[in-house]
């Protein structure tokens, strides 16, 4: 079956529980940027993947990206995982123009009002599982799935529960 590409794919904070749903993009774009604080320790030198060492709390955050934008060319895809999705999203809205965002959120976070100016903007809320036992997070596997699947068909959707997570 034929890889759709997707353009070229900005990821920031897809380098942890997001690594193989990064993986999954970088095999499917021309080429993926990857912000994370240690990015370069990710990319490991795969010529898919152009590492931004930034953390996101330093001023030069939003310019790392733009510079690596300005190289690799407008961006397609968004991955993001973001510990302050109200403060950092009207920073990457010039970034990444009109670019299919999937935001993925935790749990206790709350929906963001959709910004405008961007065609697509998903969200993946992360729930918990219940078991026998109890209840238990995600897997990395787990969440990556459903980010994914947000990237191939742009619904937003709930992983898991959003209840009993006290």
């Amino acid at each position: 079956m034929a890889t759709t590409n997707l353009g070229t794919a900005l990821t920031i904070g897809g380098t942890g529980m997001l690594a193989s749903a990064t993986h999954w993009l970088a095999a499917r774009s021309d080429k993926t940027i990857v912000v994370a604080r240690q990015a370069s320790r990710f990319t490991r030198g795969d010529v898919r993947l152009v590492p931004v060492n930034a953390d996101w709390k330093h001023p030069s955050f939003a310019p790392l990206i733009a510079e690596a934008i300005r190289k690799v060319g407008p961006i397609r895809q968004v991955l993001l995982w973001l510990h302050d999705p109200e403060a950092l999203i009207p920073l990457l809205l010039p970034l990444i123009g009109t670019g299919r965002v999937v935001l993925v959120l935790g749990s206790s976070q709350s929906q963001p009002v959709t910004p405008p100016g961007i065609a697509s903007f998903t969200t993946v809320r992360l729930g918990s599982m219940k078991t026998a036992s109890g209840r238990r997070w995600h897997t990395d596997d787990e969440i990556s799935e459903g980010a994914i699947a947000a990237l191939q068909d742009g619904q937003s959707r709930i992983i898991g529960d959003l209840v009993g997570l006290d």
